[in-house]
């Protein structure tokens, strides 16, 4: 019997921050206006979830559905505004998110 792929609807993205930003209304504006930037204003209205953010305000995880998720990643990388967000890993499977950073 092969294995068994368990399907998600939602996309999960772990960005480091810099320079650090503890106010999670800071950086979904800063999401918003990349996505509107690459992509328009449709876009800019995007849902995403910020499900974490550090304590200093250097890395962050959100959800996002599936189909946005590259969207996402490219406004993100093209944007030129601060505070700037990285990809650190991406995965549509949350628990793949903590490996980061483990020898």
């Amino acid at each position: 019997m092969p294995p068994r792929q368990l399907s998600s609807t939602y996309h999960y993205i772990r960005f480091s921050v810099s320079p650090p930003c503890p106010d999670e209304l800071t950086l979904r504006k800063s999401i918003q206006d990349s996505l509107g930037q690459s992509f328009g204003v449709v876009s800019s209205h995007t849902y995403v979830d910020v499900l974490w953010l550090a304590d200093d305000g250097s890395e962050m995880v959100v959800r996002i559905g599936q189909a946005d998720s590259a969207k996402l990643m490219v406004s993100v990388t093209a944007s030129t505004a601060s505070p700037r967000l990285s990809l650190v890993k991406e995965s549509p499977f949350l628990p793949a998110l903590l490996s980061v950073g483990l020898p």
